[in-house]
């Protein structure tokens, strides 16, 4: 019997002694502070942990470095937290036994970006999680501003950490420094990377990885199979792990991955985004270019059906190298199981995943597919290009429509006069700019129905103008590919119409703009023109109209007119000596405005002194407004005031209008 309770006692005592115990640290509270030794901070004060010196809590001790920002304890209006600046750390050891857990509760889990130099971590909303069996555990947060603890709860174990169960790796073994040189060695061929890699992506067994070379260039590599970790997008996995060359179906990839250690830092986004490749799908799609396990990125591009396999097509309308128009297609495939939209054959997509060699052929693993929100209008004119699709995402407001050679044209307008301008990349700001209105006109490629139906409109939903881009240089137009919606319940508002007075040889119109033309009406040389007088150089425009708009204005020849209008380029401008565009600026060259052709579509208004009965002289003609304001050109709501004499002055009143 003694010998049996003997035994049952040393049982008891060594089930004890393997028990894990927790040890928390408490930062955000009071009392949580003082009982792991710290100071409590004043409002808007700090404990510094670097200065306040390494504490030890039942035998777990914690320490700090610190980052851009000493690593401390804040009191912000009552609200006690542990901040960790970027590139600051915390670290917690045991001098018997073993970590075997630890648990991160954080205040803030916007920024929570923390990194374990051994185990694994990982963070869940306001849960931060890091497993293994070390003496020492040190987080570091690498996010950009802070990180906020509430509290660490840390689990430890009396056995000790134990030996590290993986195989030493053979001295002899090749040795890689360059992504570059994989495709080079022989199939089967074992290596160890002797340079850093980042994380590029990772699902399941697939990780792919990224490498800067001394020349800034990226290099990619996917590897495939178990790697023992989970890795965040960005994070720098330190050089040292081992895999073997393959080749698969004509993709080039790492095997039997091992020694893979925890990231030490984690890059900015910049490093792991998509490369953006929009309008240059057919140049990835080309298996010589090279592109094979790189994450790009494609906007505005049209899918085919989907099919139960997850199987589809990539479209782009592009330009080869020669440029014509072309429509370059790539195949893609669900590898990842990711949700599709429903696909429509109207609509345009962006793109984001990873680009695979598959026996010869180019295929797309989709990450992420998502309806393209649309195009501002502005930015398809200035930034677009031909043969592309796009989605206009502004509400467009029905200016006229035009039955002509050139086609059944609608013509719209943004009405948009300030624009979000975004250089915040390039030139690291953005701002709201004043903007003329845009126009742009939409072409029913010779469907009377649907040409019909759009002039009978006023206004049209953002994103239901979908279509391709054509004659951006001069007449900008938008092929359409399925009918707009009309936009319920919205008045058609007051259009910016800009008014051109030729009489003052001025004019600085876009094609496919409409506005107003003013100007005397003269026939020179058989051709109609606006300008100041009968006697002075006339503007040279060319005239597009109905017969019976101009024969009621050859029926009053001299008369001071006010066109609604449509203005075309027939070339595009060339650009000046600086370099800029003359799309919008006004010209000096005396041909000038013989690159216009203006399509007159209703008369707005029709002045004249008409001559005077009998033997009066006329002597003076003022325009006047209501208010007494005199101008030297007549105007919308002016009176001609016409002072004559015979014998004796006489003023005639004629009220400006036809």
């Amino acid at each position: 019997m003694k010998r049996f309770f003997s035994i049952f006692l040393m049982a008891i005592l060594a089930f004890s002694a393997s028990r894990a115990s927790v040890v928390t640290f408490d930062f955000s509270t009071p009392g949580g502070i003082t009982a792991m030794g710290y100071p409590v901070p004043a409002q808007s004060s700090a404990t510094n942990l670097t200065q306040a010196g390494p504490v030890t809590v039942d035998g777990v001790t914690l320490s700090a470095t610190d980052g851009a920002t000493p690593t401390r304890i804040w009191n912000s209006q009552g609200n006690y937290t542990l901040r960790i600046y970027v590139d600051g750390s915390i670290t917690l050891s045991v001098a018997e036994g073993s970590i075997a857990g630890i648990t991160v509760n954080t205040a803030n889990s916007s920024n929570f970006d923390l990194i374990a130099d051994v185990g694994d971590y990982s963070a869940d909303g306001t849960v931060g999680t890091w497993t293994g069996s070390a003496t020492a555990v040190t987080l570091t947060h690498v996010g950009s501003k802070n990180a906020q603890v509430a509290s660490l709860v840390v689990t430890t174990s009396a056995d000790g950490p134990g030996d590290d169960p993986e195989d030493p790796i053979d001295p002899n073994i090749e040795k890689l420094d360059s992504l570059h040189h994989l495709p080079a060695l022989a199939n089967g061929t074992p290596f160890q990377f002797t340079s850093d890699v980042y994380v590029n992506y990772q699902w399941n067994d697939y990780l792919w990885v990224m490498q800067l070379d001394d020349e800034g260039e990226a290099l990619a590599a996917l590897i495939y199979g178990d790697t023992g970790k989970q890795y965040r997008l960005g994070v720098v996995i330190p050089a040292g792990w081992t895999g073997k060359k393959d080749t698969y179906k004509g993709m080039v990839e790492v095997t039997d991955p091992a020694h893979f250690a925890n990231a030490k830092n984690i890059l900015d986004e910049d490093y792991y985004s998509a490369f953006d490749c929009t309008g240059y799908l057919g140049h990835v799609a080309n298996i010589e270019n090279g592109w094979e396990n790189y994450k790009v990125f494609f906007d505005g591009v049209c899918l085919s059906e989907i099919d139960s396999r997850g199987n589809f097509t990539i479209k782009s309308n592009e330009t080869d190298d020669a440029g014509n128009p072309v429509e370059a297609t790539m195949a893609g495939f669900n590898k990842f199981g990711i949700d599709y939209p429903v696909v429509d054959s109207t609509e345009v997509y962006s793109i984001e995943g990873m680009l695979i060699n598959y026996d010869g052929k180019m295929e797309f693993y989709p990450i992420s597919i998502a309806n393209d929100p649309g195009t501002r209008l502005w930015k398809v004119l200035y930034a677009g290009e031909d043969g592309v699709q796009y989605k206009l995402n502004d509400t467009l407001y029905v200016a006229a429509a035009v039955d002509s050679d050139a086609g059944k044209l609608v013509y719209v307008t943004d009405n948009v006069d300030e624009i979000y301008y975004d250089l915040y990349a390039e030139w690291g700001y953005a701002e709201w700019m004043a903007w003329y209105p845009d126009w742009i006109a939409l072409d029913c490629s010779g469907d009377d129905q649907l040409f019909a139906a759009l002039a009978d409109e006023q206004v049209l939903a953002p994103g239901t103008v979908k279509g391709s881009l054509a004659d951006r240089m001069t007449n900008p137009r938008l092929v359409l590919n399925s009918t707009p919606v009309a936009l319920e319940g919205v008045e058609l508002p007051t259009l910016t119409l800009f008014r051109y007075d030729l009489s003052t040889d001025y004019l600085t119109a876009l094609g496919s703009e409409v506005g107003r033309a003013d100007g005397y009406f003269f026939y020179k040389d058989g051709q109609p023109c606006l300008c100041s007088e009968q006697d002075t150089v006339v503007v040279k425009l060319n005239f597009d109209y109905a017969p019976s708009l101009e024969a009621e204005m050859a029926a009053r020849e001299g008369f001071y007119y006010g066109l609604l209008c449509v203005f075309t380029l027939d070339e595009p401008w060339q650009e000046n000596t600086e370099g800029a565009s003359m799309r919008r600026i006004h010209a000096t060259d005396d041909n000038y405005y013989t690159n216009y052709t203006i399509h007159p579509l209703a008369v707005l208004s029709c002045a004249a002194v008409e001559e005077i009965n009998g033997d009066n002289q006329v002597v003076d003609v003022k325009y006047v407004s209501p208010t007494g304001i005199v101008s030297k050109l007549p105007q919308d709501g002016m009176n001609i005031i016409v002072t004559t004499h015979s014998d004796g002055s006489r003023t005639t009143v004629k009220r400006m209008g036809r």
